[in-house]
């Protein structure tokens, strides 16, 4: 039985030397580490020339490419069974040996490495936001964190993989781009704009919170008054609640205690009866590499726990165990859950 599926790809040619810096660009990036250095010299290189932007376009459609392909194959080589094990005599005469069963873990390991690298073009960040990812004047890489210090006594700190770009003229603010920032602007009298997605919260002397992941925006008030302002309507969020939007509309208003506050800023990730796979999501946007859930009818699985953002991989292994899975680890931090 073949293991590679019916998949057409595009016949292959040589690379011109635009297109090959471009590509650079596009591993560089997969590698979710881009410092804010690299972040200035590929909106740099961007800007430079309009075929510049354009080959990065490009790059982008032959990894979105690569990406169904990949996955397709990844699905063939699991529904696939490994080659039946000869009987015991034939084992122990070939030492357990069987050039077929190692081809066929190759391949295997093979196709995840394939598809997780070239999944993480389309994370909670991703690769591409379109000219958006452009713009950031800060952005942190993956498992990074840092405080900036803006101008007004105002000071952000960036979650992992988070994108944000300064707001020139009106009202000061940053624009979240994407991943996670929490805002202090207790020290200063203006207030304060973040815009995310379809909204924007206003902190007046507050301690707010901003997540814009997965096209949709969490807001936390830790502490002060802030404003949500949508096209669906405006809510005020005093301390201890929180509000979800999307582009479309506004959830409820939600009062949240202690055990439900964000804790990344402590170190931790916190679950309370958090499906499986939402776990997973959340724990590959602080880890290198990728964690794989295998049978989809897991991710429905509720999970609770506490884990130190520094040993994910020791909470993996609490999941494993708590949860009665199997995990196999392949190189490059893949690691298949099911």
């Amino acid at each position: 039985m073949s293991l590679r599926p019916d998949v057409t790809l595009p016949p292959k040619r040589r690379l011109d030397a635009l297109e090959r810096q471009a590509m650079t660009w596009v591993r560089r990036m997969a590698s979710g580490e881009m410092t804010h250095a690299d972040g200035e010299a590929l909106r740099e290189w961007a800007r430079r020339d309009p075929s510049h932007a354009k080959a990065l376009t490009n790059a982008r459609r032959q990894w979105q490419h690569l990406t169904q392909a990949a996955h397709q194959r990844a699905s063939a080589a699991v529904v696939c069974p490994a080659p039946a094990r000869p009987p015991a005599p034939q084992r122990k005469a070939e030492r357990g040996f069987d050039p077929r069963r190692r081809w066929w873990l190759a391949g295997t390991a093979g196709a995840f490495a394939t598809a997780a690298g070239v999944a993480a073009i389309g994370g909670p960040l991703g690769l591409f936001q379109g000219t958006a990812a452009l713009r950031a004047d800060y952005r942190t890489g993956t498992g990074e964190q840092r405080t900036v210090a803006l101008a007004g006594n105002v000071s952000v700190e960036m979650n992992t993989r988070t994108s944000l770009a300064l707001r020139a003229g009106g009202t000061p603010g940053i624009d979240l781009l994407g991943g996670e920032a929490a805002v202090d602007s207790t020290r200063t009298a203006a207030p304060f704009e973040i815009v995310a997605g379809a909204g924007r919260t206003i902190a007046h002397r507050a301690r707010v919170e901003v997540r814009n992941v997965a096209q949709k925006v969490c807001v936390t008030c830790i502490d002060g008054v802030a404003e949500v302002a949508h096209t669906a309507g405006r809510v005020q969020l005093r301390a201890r609640q929180q509000l979800v939007y999307d582009e479309h509309a506004l959830q409820s208003l939600v009062n949240v205690g202690d055990g439900e506050m964000p804790a990344w800023r402590d170190g931790y990730l916190r679950f309370a009866e958090v499906p499986l796979g939402d776990v997973i999501d959340e724990i590959n946007r602080y880890r290198p590499g990728k964690v794989v859930l295998m049978n989809g009818k897991l991710s429905a699985r509720p999970v609770t726990g506490r884990f130190a953002i520094r040993s994910l991989d020791v909470a993996l292994g609490q999941i494993e165990h708590s949860l009665q899975l199997s995990a196999h680890t392949l190189p490059g931090g893949i690691v298949l859950l099911g």
